[in-house]
């Protein structure tokens, strides 16, 4: 059977927005100093792939799907000269893949950053993104190695759950989650003592109170009581009928490439079941 030829995709008018919203209006490569519009209104900036959108292209990958390829997370905006130079595969060793996703990180996170501190003042967080939900786990199952939950109707309602309450959860609370789940991960632990939270953060006893009461709140984790008298844990409570949805977020996202807060701000968790052949 032959495989289905890759077919060019232009970008979605709601990854455009959030391509430009992240840009600052400035070209995403180091040291490049030019605006993406310029002055007298001409554009300058150009969408540039970070895996070719077709073969023959930079960094062309066959394995990802034509959705893939012009999804935000393979996208990043550049001035026309940086675009034609990054976008030449002649260039491909010197502007390798991983490379230019950290270029990208590291731009939008500064404007990322800059919008949510603006719109705080302004709306409800919780409901600027609409959640997406998993349909099959595709992609979660082989980047995970992890066959029993591809197209399991278990995980996927556990992990639509989860999703449904991080959707509720203010933003804040949920990026404080993360930190304390790659705290666990990288200590292999499934809880830590709060002493032990509190010091390596930098914050107060009022302050972790006041983060895990509305974690606690949204049935998304707690403060217990350890089993030293006096002594207290913090716990990420598990998800229904699978492990600790946060640490997974990260084990994803270091197999993948992609943004965790394209799971915790975007809540985009289709990311699950993207195809990965």
């Amino acid at each position: 059977m032959n495989k289905k030829k890759s077919e060019r995709l232009p970008p979605t008018q709601s990854v455009l927005k959030k391509l430009f919203a992240y840009s600052g209006n400035l070209c995403a490569m180091p040291d490049c100093k030019n605006p993406l519009i310029h002055k007298t209104g001409t554009m300058n900036g150009k969408v540039a792939h970070i895996h070719a959108a077709e073969k023959g292209g930079a960094r062309y990958d066959a394995t990802m799907s034509d959705e893939d390829r012009r999804a935000l997370a393979n996208l990043f905006v550049v001035c026309a000269i940086c675009h034609d130079v990054v976008d030449d595969p002649n260039n491909e060793a010197q502007y390798p893949a991983e490379k230019l996703k950290i270029y990208k990180k590291k731009h939008e996170d500064r404007f990322r950053k800059a919008e949510l501190q603006f719109i705080e003042n302004y709306a409800d967080l919780t409901q600027l993104s609409k959640p997406t939900f998993p349909k099959t786990l595709r992609r979660m199952s082989k980047l995970l190695a992890l066959p029993e939950v591809l197209n399991s109707p278990d995980e996927i309602d556990g992990i639509s759950e989860f999703v449904q309450k991080l959707a509720e959860l203010p933003l804040e609370q949920r990026k404080f989650a993360l930190r304390i789940a790659e705290r666990m991960k990288r200590r292999n632990v499934d809880s830590l003592p709060t002493d032990d939270v509190l010091h390596a953060f930098g914050i107060g006893t009022s302050k972790l109170k006041k983060q895990m009461e509305l974690i606690e709140h949204h049935n998304l984790g707690s403060i217990d009581e350890d089993n030293m008298p006096g002594k207290y844990l913090v716990h990420l409570w598990k998800r229904g009928h699978g492990g600790n949805p946060w640490i997974e977020i990260i084990d994803f996202c270091e197999r993948s490439g992609d943004d965790p807060d394209q799971f915790i701000v975007d809540l985009d968790f289709s990311l699950y079941d993207k195809s990965a052949d």
